[in-house]
C-alpha cells in the first residue's frame, strides 16, 4: 500500500490556469470560439483541450518559455512537497494541462523527478495531444479518474487537492480531499472527508493533524 497526494495542476498547483493563459496568448480570438462550440456539444475537458490545442501557433520552445516566464505555483507548495517526503507520501501531478508547461514550471523548482501525468503534446503540422491511462489507452474523457482509479484498486491510499468539475469524480474516490472553488461547492455536501484550501500551508495543516488517523482507519479496513 502506498499513501497518494493526487494533485491537480492548473490553479491548484499553479495559482492560476495556465491552459487558459496559452490559449489567450497563443490562440488568439478563434480559442474563445472553438471552446464556446465544444461546450455547446457537451464535449469532455480531454476533448475541448485538444480543440483548443488545434488552434495554437507557437514552437515548442515558445510555449516552454512562456511556462517558465508566467508559471507562479501556489504557496507553500514546496513545502508540501517536503512534507510529503519526511512523512513517507508520494505526491503525483495529474492533469488536463499539457507536458509543455507543467513540466517547465515543475522542472524551474528541482522536481524534475516528481511524478507527474497530463497531455502529452507533438507538432505535426500541428498541435496535437495525447491522454493516456495508466495502461497506455489513448482516453477521450475521464484521464484523471483513471489515475484515481488505478490508485484504488493498487490498494493505495488516496489524498486528492484540486479546484474544478472535472476534478469531481476523482476527487469522489479519494479517501480525502481538498478542494477550492468548484470542487468545493460539488462536495462539501456529499464526501465524507473534504477540506477547503487557499494555499498549500492549508493542506500541511490538516494533513499534520489528521492523516495518521486516516490511514489507521484505512488500515483496519475502513473507507
Amino acid at each position: 500500500m502506498a499513501n497518494i497526494l493526487c494533485l491537480d495542476f492548473d490553479d491548484t498547483i499553479a495559482v492560476e490556469n495556465m491552459a487558459r493563459r496559452v490559449f489567450e496568448r497563443f490562440a488568439g480570438p478563434r480559442w474563445a470560439e472553438v471552446e464556446a462550440d465544444s461546450r455547446r456539444q457537451g464535449l469532455s475537458i480531454e476533448q475541448r483541450r485538444a480543440a483548443g490545442l488545434d488552434c495554437i501557433e507557437a514552437t515548442d520552445e515558445e510555449l516552454r518559455a512562456f511556462a517558465r516566464e508566467t508559471g507562479q505555483v501556489r504557496p507553500g507548495f514546496m513545502e508540501l512537497i517536503d512534507w510529503a517526503t519526511w512523512n513517507n507520501w508520494q505526491p503525483i501531478v495529474v492533469s488536463n494541462g499539457f507536458d509543455f508547461y507543467v513540466d517547465p514550471v515543475l522542472d524551474a523548482l528541482g522536481l524534475d523527478r516528481l511524478m507527474r501525468h497530463c497531455g502529452r503534446t507533438r507538432f505535426d503540422y500541428r498541435w496535437r495531444v495525447r491522454y493516456d491511462s495508466p495502461r497506455g489507452i489513448e482516453l477521450a474523457e475521464g484521464f484523471k479518474l483513471s489515475y484515481a482509479t488505478a490508485f484504488r484498486s493498487a490498494g493505495d491510499f488516496v489524498v486528492y487537492a484540486g479546484d474544478g468539475v472535472s476534478d469531481v469524480p476523482a476527487a469522489s474516490l479519494a479517501g480525502a480531499a481538498f478542494a477550492r472553488d468548484a470542487l468545493w461547492d460539488r462536495l462539501q455536501a456529499d464526501h465524507p472527508c473534504v477540506h477547503p484550501f487557499e494555499t498549500f500551508h492549508d493542506v500541511i495543516a490538516v494533513l499534520d493533524r489528521e492523516a495518521e488517523g486516516w490511514l489507521n482507519t484505512f488500515a483496519a479496513g475502513g473507507s
